[in-house]
């Protein structure tokens, strides 16, 4: 019995611990007015060695997951398969888009792979 236990705290924890990504943009932004929160969109490849970076170390450290979750609704965009429909332009990845929802106003936007403490303090000074 014990070990059953284990074995569901240890799988529950394994899902708790990250960013709900959205699967596209439109269902990101419906959400994002839905709950009164902003967007985060990440443009990314899987080929790119920061953004594996970024989605590997940075965006699951627990706070960042937590701060996020609770003030954006995310997608990650891939540049190449979403190229038709990135709301915004870019020259490098991974580039984070941080908008109003309804009007896709652009609030602020970081470029490039960062450690965790200044990412979270970057998107804790997104107005």
């Amino acid at each position: 019995m014990k070990l059953l236990f284990l074995i569901l705290i240890f799988t529950l924890s394994l899902f708790a611990g990250s960013i709900n990504f959205e699967k596209d943009l439109s269902t990101a932004k419906q959400k994002a007015i839905d709950s009164n929160k902003k967007l985060m969109i990440m443009y990314s490849t899987p080929t790119c060695p920061e953004c594996n970076y970024m989605k590997k170390k940075v965006l699951k450290d627990k706070e960042i997951i937590s701060f996020i979750n609770d003030n954006f609704v995310s997608v990650v965009m891939d540049i190449k398969e979403d190229e038709k429909i990135l709301p915004y332009k870019f020259i490098g990845i991974p580039t984070f888009y941080f908008s109003e929802a309804s009007s896709m106003k652009l609030l602020a936007k970081k470029i490039g792979g960062t450690r965790e403490s200044q990412f979270l303090e970057f998107v804790k000074n997104v107005k």
